[in-house]
């Protein structure tokens, strides 16, 4: 019997019986369906011959050319990379590997590269993101140019978030071992809501890292990528290029992109070059470093003291006189934001007290009103404590200069040496650390706190057979930690690191030594790339610190920046320091926690922070969140007065928990 082939929407407004009918006559009819008709996407994709269509050339220069091409594939616009037809054919390779090392590098404020690949005529090419904005140099040129409504977008404060989001980028390429070389405004991004992207990493350069040749050996020769531009006969641009840059045998490592940091942030204060003139002028005065200061240079426009200072150490001549790392130079226009001085000004007792004043107004004049003897006494602890700070920096010169703290001690007192050790890790300065406490042991060689903290020392590195040398030295040989080297010298064999998952157990069972997991995952995360791997050894942490937290969340996505976390039995993210840093989070959810502060937590970049239903009694952490941009509490959580103290940049939101 032949049946009529059923139409779908005669189902409707049948009887039950009818559409039962139907549908047994279309279950028959199935597999005369077309398969086109059942996945035409997939047919779609199928047919695409040419993935990047529609080319549109949006920018010429250097050593590319660069499109808009539509990718057919993925539906969305993207920009593609060439080389120009002018180019010599041996730099097809410098080319691939500046693709290759950009694809490496997975951060929030960098470009992401998307697609490798050779053309006809073996013409290699490679595609991004569109580039929405302008470029930080056509801003600052606008606003050199007195643009009104630019100026009034981007007051000091915002282009040093600006700022802020680009130091952000470098110092995680840097902690990949990946140096730019090429900072400058026009390889910055900035789009209108506040996107920041660092692009342009054609003359990066691999940094000998712990393992120097894994990333050689997958990817590249770094030697390759010190190339002179296609164009030219230097290693960079002129006015951002570093003293080391125009030298054959200069020393170029993270000081190097400091000083291109310095740079922009000089134009960032000034809407000027650092340096003017051919390019023979500007590397005399590059390398003689004849810079004036910001404040000279534009006495208009109230350039403060403190960024000024910055600026001029940043952009030392002697790479040892700069920043030693990117987070040093973060951490001082942060300061300056939080209305502190900065270390660069050297500022006297006086500017100490008017920007102590300025921070808390109110505070003040109160004070004032209860008497001048308040303030006579206010002077003088602040006087004292300026003086204990200026005698600290003085002892640290005089370790840095040979005259170490040690011989100050006359290994009369191990347990500031350990101390000390201590301080050198938690600044991530081990090899500070282990020569202090083998200097001191060489005196002391029978010394039981020595050996065992030495123990300790090779263990948070993970060099596991060395710390067994030293505990069994020693009256600790039976102790948790030796017993766990033994183990771990076998379970780790010939890699240089434990892996995600055997570091997690080991954290775990440290729950008698909180203090020592701290300084393991905080060494762990300075070589472990793989962020959702630092993810769950940070959840891991988090459930030392917090053993009443059981049924709590944990959720990370690595692509936006975001942590959630919370549940009861949440009540500390932190002990002695912040190990959230390591994620670089940009959205914090801690709502229904009990985390009651976060000042361990304020030198993260967090720009959206829910704490709704959090036991929080104060807000007053928050005006150290330099990036902070909107925070979401529930209805009444906080009093009009606390909210009236938060910093104007801050939007407050209030949604049910």
């Amino acid at each position: 019997m032949m049946h009529k082939k059923p139409d779908k929407e005669g189902l409707e407004g049948s009887s039950l019986a009818e559409r039962l009918e139907r549908l047994y006559q279309m279950a028959e009819h199935y597999n005369e369906v077309d398969d086109k008709e059942i996945n035409p996407s997939v047919d779609s994709l199928a047919a695409v011959s040419q993935r990047y269509q529609s080319p549109e050339l949006i920018a010429k220069g250097g050593m590319k050319r660069v499109y808009k091409v539509y990718d057919a594939r993925a539906k969305r616009s993207l920009a593609l990379a060439m080389l120009r037809d002018d180019v010599a054919e041996d730099l097809r390779d410098p080319f691939i590997h500046e693709a290759w090392l950009a694809a490496q590098l997975d951060h929030p404020n960098i470009m992401t590269v998307h697609d490798v690949g050779v053309k006809a005529m073996d013409q290699p090419y490679f595609t991004m993101d569109l580039k929405k904005g302008a470029s930080l140099r056509e801003l600052i040129e606008k606003l050199h140019a007195g643009h009104h409504k630019l100026e009034a977008q981007y007051p000091l404060e915002t282009l040093l978030q600006i700022f802020l989001k680009i130091c952000d980028a470098i110092a995680y390429a840097h902690s990949v071992n990946i140096l730019h070389l090429d900072l400058k405004p026009a390889n910055i991004q900035v789009g209108e809501y506040g996107q920041v992207l660092v692009y342009d990493w054609g003359l990066g350069r691999v940094l000998a890292g712990e393992d120097p040749q894994e990333l050689d050996r997958m990817l590249f020769n770094p030697k390759l990528l010190g190339l002179t531009n296609v164009f030219g006969q230097f290693k960079g641009t002129p006015g951002y290029m570093a003293p080391e840059q125009w030298k054959e045998e200069g020393v170029i490592d993270e000081r190097t992109d400091v000083y291109g940091l310095g740079a922009i942030l000089y134009s960032l204060l000034t809407y000027l070059r650092p340096l003017s003139g051919s390019v023979d002028e500007v590397a005399k005065k590059t390398l003689a470093g004849e810079i004036v200061s910001p404040i000279m240079r534009s006495p208009e426009r109230n350039i403060p003291i403190g960024l000024s200072a910055v600026v001029m150490k940043a952009l030392r001549v002697d790479a040892a006189h700069r920043y030693a790392s990117i987070d040093a130079l973060r951490l001082e226009v942060e300061r300056y934001l939080m209305g502190l001085a900065t270390e660069a000004e050297k500022a006297g007792a006086w500017k100490q007290l008017t920007l102590f004043y300025r921070r808390n107004r109110r505070f003040c004049l109160t004070l004032l009103s209860s008497g001048f003897l308040f303030l006579i006494g206010a002077t003088v602890a602040f006087w004292n404590v300026s003086e204990a700070r200026r005698t600290a920096v003085s002892t640290l010169d005089l370790y840095e200069a040979g005259q170490s703290e040690l011989e100050k001690m006359s290994y009369a007192n191990t347990e500031s040496i350990v101390k000390l050790a201590h301080r050198y890790h938690f600044q991530s300065d081990h090899n500070r650390a282990e020569a202090t406490l083998l200097t001191a042991l060489k005196k002391d060689p029978s010394n039981q706190l020595l050996l065992r903290e030495l123990g300790v020392h090779y263990f948070i590195l993970q060099r596991f057979d060395e710390a067994i040398s030293y505990l069994e030295r020693g009256i600790h040989r039976n102790d948790l930690i030796c017993q766990l080297c033994m183990d771990l010298v076998l379970i780790k064999g010939k890699r240089d690191y434990l892996n995600v998952d055997q570091m997690v157990t080991l954290v775990r069972s440290l729950g008698s030594s909180k203090p020592l997991a701290l300084r393991l995952v905080l060494h762990d995360q300075k070589h472990r790339f793989d962020l959702i791997e630092r993810a769950s050894i940070v959840e891991a942490y988090l459930r030392l610190i917090n053993p009443a937290w059981q049924e709590g969340w944990f959720e990370y996505d690595g692509q936006s920046s975001s942590l959630r976390v919370g549940g009861a039995g949440l009540e500390r993210l932190a002990t002695e320091q912040s190990i959230l840093i390591g994620l670089h989070p940009r959205t914090l959810d801690l709502s229904g926690s009990d985390v009651k502060d976060l000042w361990l937590e304020i030198h993260t970049a967090v720009e959206y922070l829910d704490i709704r239903g959090v036991p929080m009694d104060s807000l007053w952490a928050l005006h150290r969140f330099v990036h902070l941009k909107e925070l979401v509490i529930t209805p009444n959580q906080f009093s009009d007065e606390h909210l009236a103290l938060l910093p104007d940049r801050i939007l407050v939101k209030e949604r049910e928990l």
